[in-house]
């Protein structure tokens, strides 16, 4: 038998594990029609895998499973007190557990039993779990623990979330498109938080996303994939679930970020049409579809979806990986477009009917440094991407309101909506205002200088480490006394200590407000 037979022999074995219990009869009894010889070979690697439990048309056998991994109300693991098993799949069962030490409720995952035996792939799901728990992005579940049960069973610790999966939410029917692309967006972040990392997901899928009551949207199961996928890889095989696998991860090929694009991608279909992608009992179904009818697909829906949304779907479901998304980021970008536009074509709706004419057509002069303070306050929700929504954004506000609300949109729940507002409107309004009114002195002339909010913010920062509190009412003073910057940094800088604070004070503003001496 040579290499490539292996090969595809190993492919329709892993197919067959994927496949749910309930389909895999149906799954085999398709093969055996289409190839006896290849059938009979897979059968023989489930009977000798000891996660199967199948009937094959003649005979029914069932695996024995190592109790160590089953467990029941009361029994205790470690530190963790078992409550009961919340959920079971391909890649282990989990358990909802009480930490008797911290007094919090976790989630348990033990691993299926064939990545116990292998001590290879022991060390490197140590290796990847360990990557996988750095990363911290309030889109990620993150891993607390990896541990080990006395008789070698591998488990790792997650937080357990109260809500759903995306796949239960599916189930329910399609999404709005709105809804779906906030969905998409939170998921988006998660996996661009892990690319930065060096960590590709490769598992992207319903069921390894969770939606939680209180919490946003969490991507599961970061660093277990991998070790499965890498696993096989060196077989020139991967598995996952199919209907998600993009064609280059089908094809056994390398893989980088862009698998994970096209499986959301794949996921967003599914949230908007209620259905999967790809549906198929077998996997030379799903191969025809993923390698050969991808576009035919995203044709046939082209009409009921809006533009922008096709267009994301479009890009990230290409089959060339050299034509998607280059990267989650540049998805991301796209998906908040999408979102701009589905917002601002509802309120245009709601609020102004089929007319716009009500719309600003004049743009703010925004000064830089407060682009850059608005951008810092969406850091740590959007990351890197948010500078560059904050300019786009920018150039078509006509106000802070119009900027606010366009930069709210993008915002995936309404909690972060609403916390940006209230941050918009308690750090930022102040710096776009006005300056504020010169005095008239009794000889006509005015009193004081003009300075901008954002100018005092500059010297107050600079002075308040040496002056503390009273140093906003110092500048303030001084301002209406004063004819000049000049003037007023050489009569702040006298409220310094020594000569050297007091010179370092100046040199900075000259800097700071491009002045010479």
């Amino acid at each position: 038998m040579n290499e490539t037979e292996l090969e595809k022999i190993q492919t329709y074995f892993e197919a067959a594990l994927a496949v749910p219990e309930e389909s895999r009869q149906v799954f085999l009894a398709e093969l055996r029609s289409e190839n006896p010889h290849l059938h009979q070979e897979v059968i023989a690697l489930l009977k000798a895998d000891t996660q199967s439990k199948i009937w094959d048309g003649e005979e029914f056998f069932e695996t024995k499973i190592n109790r160590s991994n089953i467990f029941t109300a009361g029994d205790e693991v470690g530190c963790y007190r078992i409550i009961g098993q919340i959920g079971k799949g391909g890649m282990g069962v989990i358990y909802k557990a009480h930490d008797k030490k911290l007094q919090r409720d976790v989630a348990l995952k033990f691993l299926p039993v064939t990545m116990n035996s292998d001590m290879s792939i022991r060390q490197r799901f140590l290796a990847e779990a360990r990557a996988a728990s750095r990363l911290d992005h309030p889109h990620i579940c993150v891993i607390h623990d990896v541990s080990e049960t006395p008789d070698g069973q591998l488990y790792i610790t997650m937080p357990c979330y109260a809500g759903e999966t995306l796949a239960d939410r599916i189930n329910r029917g399609a999404i709005l498109p709105i809804e779906a692309i906030d969905i998409a967006i939170q998921v988006a972040l998660g996996l661009s938080c892990a690319h930065v990392n060096n960590i590709v997901h490769r598992d992207v899928k319903p069921s390894n996303i969770m939606l939680t009551e209180n919490s946003g949207v969490k991507v599961l199961d970061f660093g277990i994939a991998q070790v499965e996928d890498n696993h096989l890889t060196q077989t020139g095989v991967s598995i996952g679930t199919l209907a998600y696998m993009s064609p280059e991860q089908l094809r056994g090929e390398h893989v980088d970020a862009r698998t994970d694009v096209w499986a959301l991608g794949v996921v967003l279909y599914e949230m908007l049409m209620g259905r999967q992608a790809f549906p198929a009992k077998a996997l030379p179904d799903i191969l025809q579809s993923v390698l050969d009818e991808t576009g035919s697909i995203l044709e046939i829906i082209s009409e009921t979806l809006p533009e922008s949304i096709y267009q994301v779907l479009k890009t990230a479901m290409t089959r060339n990986v050299e034509h998607r998304y280059e990267n989650m980021d540049t998805m991301l970008e796209a998906l908040y477009d999408a979102r701009t536009m589905l917002a601002t074509s509802s309120q245009t709706a709601s609020r102004y009917g089929t007319s716009i004419a009500q719309k600003k057509m004049r743009c703010y002069q925004w000064d830089e440094q407060v682009l850059d303070k608005i951008a810092a306050l969406l850091l740590p929700t959007l990351g890197p991407i948010a500078s560059r929504l904050v300019t786009r954004n920018a150039k078509i506000a006509a106000d802070l309101d119009e900027l606010s609300s366009k930069l709210a949109d993008t915002l995936p729940e309404k909690n972060s909506r609403d916390q940006f507002i209230k941050q918009m409107k308690s750090q930022i309004s102040a710096f776009t205002s006005p300056p504020a009114p010169r005095t008239i002195k009794t000889d006509g002339s005015l009193a004081g200088i003009e300075i901008s909010t954002i100018q005092l913010a500059e010297i107050e920062q600079a002075l308040i480490g040496h002056l503390g509190p009273i140093t906003q009412a110092l500048i303030k003073r001084h301002i209406s006394e004063v004819s000049s910057l000049m003037q007023l940094f050489d009569t702040l800088a006298h409220h310094l200590d020594n000569e050297a604070d007091r010179q370092t004070f100046i040199n900075k503003m000259l800097t700071v407000f491009e002045m010479k001496k």
